[in-house]
């Protein structure tokens, strides 16, 4: 559902920085918005589907607009004047292990759209569409948000632009690290919402499978 995100930069999103946390949340919105699938198809019949197929892919797109819109300085910095902005050369053994986790959260979230079906992932959910306990969803029950939060967060292991660049020093707003610990509640929410909605549709099958399997973290 969620893009690779990697800490790289992007010059055309270097306006969206200081909005980027609000750019990436109103993604998430858009997500929240077409989480109710069973509900609102029940509703509105056809026009949901047409509604999700504009408003699900928004949020995507939103979403790692303004993610990637945190490591992009403003107009009066560059690549030079900023350092490690952009992709890390493999030098040292912490970075090898960060792009190995990268690699291996991508591939998981990968496994998941490809189980789940891109078009349930990235457009719309049918009323009738069953549920999925099969490979990824029998370690969590929303693998989709968890590559999302294992991406971001060895993302920031690689680079976090708080630091380092004179930009970002003291503003909490522009955190990478803190937008990262907003992301992971948010879609925390975000789980618990659908939880409640599938568990409203699909009744027991719901949730014994929800007994059976954690909701994100697989501990």
């Amino acid at each position: 559902m969620f893009p690779p995100v990697f800490p790289v930069y992007v010059r055309a999103l270097a306006p969206l920085h200081e909005w980027a946390p609000l750019v990436w949340m109103s993604g998430v919105v858009c997500l929240w918005a077409t989480r109710y699938t069973h509900q609102l198809a029940a509703r509105w019949g056809s026009r949901f589907y047409v509604m999700s197929a504009a408003i699900r892919p928004l949020g995507i797109l939103l979403i790692g607009a303004g993610w990637l819109a945190l490591y992009s300085p403003g107009p009066e910095y560059t690549m030079l004047a900023v350092g490690s902005v952009g992709w890390l050369p493999w030098g040292s053994w912490t970075e090898v292990l960060c792009w190995v986790a990268i690699v291996l959260f991508f591939a998981f979230g990968a496994w998941s759209a490809v189980v789940l079906g891109l078009r349930q992932s990235f457009l719309y959910r049918r009323l009738d569409d069953g549920l999925v306990t099969r490979g990824p969803y029998a370690l969590v029950r929303h693998p989709q948000f968890l590559a999302a939060i294992g991406l971001t967060f060895f993302g920031i292991l690689l680079y976090n632009p708080s630091e380092p660049p004179p930009y970002a020093l003291g503003v909490y707003y522009h955190s990478v690290a803190a937008n990262w610990a907003l992301l992971t509640v948010a879609l925390w929410v975000l789980s618990i919402l659908e939880d409640r909605e599938l568990a409203a549709h699909f009744g027991e099958e719901y949730v014994e499978y929800a007994k059976r399997v954690p909701r994100l973290f697989p501990i």
